[in-house]
């Protein structure tokens, strides 16, 4: 660890499943360096993230990315257009998993 803090705020004002807080997480992890199986590992540790049904997790990783998909074409800025890579990452990742844990 680099002895820094580092504070994310990703919340909007939405009411959901507990296992959102984890698929959000895992893409600011990608934005840290980590990769897909080292976020989905991380992700494991939150009960509600392994307990949440499979497709639910696949669908909601496909409408993360298609919302960011979205904005990133209304504002080209590069911060957009790199969350639009890892949500996209995500959603493949889950679609791919055996059993779709």
């Amino acid at each position: 660890m680099d002895d820094r803090a580092h504070i994310i705020d990703w919340a909007w004002p939405t009411r959901g499943a507990a296992w959102i807080d984890p698929a959000i997480l895992i893409l600011r992890l990608l934005e840290a360096g980590h990769t897909l199986v080292e976020a989905d590992v991380f992700a494991q540790r939150f009960p509600s993230w392994r307990t949440a049904p499979a497709e639910a997790k696949e669908a909601f990783a496909a409408a993360n990315a298609a919302v960011w998909e979205e904005i990133a074409r209304a504002d080209s800025a590069s911060w957009e257009a790199a969350i639009v890579d890892r949500s996209v990452a995500s959603h493949s990742h889950l679609s791919a998993l055996p059993g779709k844990r």
